[in-house]
């Protein structure tokens, strides 16, 4: 019979329940939903990263997936690696932005602008044309 350390009795005795969690990966095509269950313990709030190191989605804390801000969240709330995850909660991994909505925006504001002007050019022209008769 093989003896246990008293490190792993003390982690065994911690461990309290095990809880669900899903992963939704929406940088896949087309997006993925999983579910899985990790165990929690006693006394310590499981982190999204702990989560994600436990379904081998990452390998340490300087993964690309950490470096851009609003990468991951939980139920569409942006979150870092060290905010706590609770039973039931859904990680989802966002896909990077690949046109920034305000550059859009603006351009499309641009875009009536310059149909605006070219209105009152042709409307000034016709004018002229008009006068010079």
């Amino acid at each position: 019979m093989a003896l246990l350390s008293v490190r792993t009795i003390y982690m065994v005795s911690k461990v309290s329940e095990m809880i669900s969690l899903e992963l939704f990966d929406s940088r896949k095509n087309p997006p993925v939903l999983s579910s899985f269950k990790m165990p929690s313990l006693k006394g310590s709030p499981l982190t999204i990263y702990d989560a994600l190191v436990h379904i081998h989605v990452v390998s340490s804390k300087d993964d690309v997936l950490f470096e851009k801000k609003g990468a991951i969240g939980v139920f569409s709330i942006p979150l870092g690696p060290d905010d706590p995850i609770y039973d039931g909660d859904r990680i989802e991994l966002y896909r990077p932005i690949l046109i920034d909505p305000k550059k859009i925006r603006r351009k499309k504001a641009n875009q009536d602008k310059d149909a605006e002007l070219k209105t009152k050019a042709k409307v000034r022209k016709e004018r002229k044309e008009m006068k010079d008769l």
